[in-house]
């Protein structure tokens, strides 16, 4: 999935599909996407709600390790592990 079919969705209305469809993806491929829709992640109100309400924890690892995807999901694995 690409950024801009993720920000379509939003646009539409679809967050419940998107977060759906997002969850069903392994977290390496999940980081992926949200790499590619973080520089536009606050673009729209609608955009940001999303990500806040759904991926912030994904979102937080990414920007804690500048947008490296394999460390950003060893360092959520972590937080999971030690929830």
């Amino acid at each position: 999935m690409k950024a801009a079919e993720v920000f379509n969705l939003i646009n539409v209305g679809g967050t419940d599909h998107l977060r759906k469809k997002l969850k069903k993806y392994g977290l390496e491929e999940r980081m992926k996407v949200l790499k590619d829709c973080y520089p536009h992640v606050g673009s729209s109100n609608r955009s940001l709600k999303f990500f806040k309400e759904n991926f912030s924890v994904e979102l937080g690892a990414l920007a804690s390790v500048e947008c490296d995807v394999d460390r950003a999901v060893q360092l959520y694995r972590r937080a999971e592990k030690n929830k």
